[in-house]
């Protein structure tokens, strides 16, 4: 299991650069599902790109709510975007946006409902799938990792809030509008 890297380290904004498959490509996959899913089987997020754990590689994990598994993108390129745009995460109640590298921030970040991903599995075959819905906006998220951009960044770019996780005086959490410079 690595440590997850965060917002003030400058490598989250480094362009990765495409794997070329060998002996540790096996071991950067099952890396970045120790990182992401802990032993008793825990989820941490939904996904994680290689550059959040330091290695700037183009790979990544992304959940599917229609298969429910980790599905492994490697050198990925969207290849198509649906003109029809999402206002934050569909299929959830929760439809803010966060981030394992950002904690503690949210925002409703609007993306591409569908899109088409061309990239290479786990066993270096290409492939190329039309996602939706949850699935395709984080595809998105880890995708924008890639190159070295934050949701953060979409947020300031599209003009939504972002907001913190705060507490109330009885201790209840609350989102609270920040501004970020």
């Amino acid at each position: 299991m690595a440590k997850i890297i965060t917002l003030t380290n400058q490598i989250l904004r480094q362009k990765s650069k495409p794997v070329v498959f060998n002996k540790e490509t096996a071991g950067l996959i099952k890396e970045l599902k120790a990182t992401l899913i802990n032993k008793e089987g825990k989820v941490k997020g939904v996904g994680l790109s290689a550059i959040q754990i330091g290695v700037a590689q183009n790979i990544f994990l992304a959940y599917s709510k229609s298969s429910k598994k980790l599905l492994v993108f490697i050198n990925p390129a969207i290849i198509w975007y649906s003109k029809i745009l999402t206002a934050g995460i569909p299929e959830t109640k929760n439809k803010y946006e966060g981030c394992l590298s950002v904690p503690g921030i949210w925002a409703i970040i609007k993306r591409s409902k569908s899109i088409k991903v061309k990239y290479q599995t786990s066993n270096g075959n290409w492939q190329v799938r039309k996602f939706t819905k949850m699935t395709a906006t984080i595809i998105q998220h880890e995708y924008d990792h890639l190159n070295g951009i934050l949701f953060i960044d979409r947020a300031l770019q599209q003009k939504s809030p972002i907001y913190e996780l705060a507490k109330d005086e009885n201790d209840k959490e609350y989102l609270r509008e920040i501004k970020l410079t």
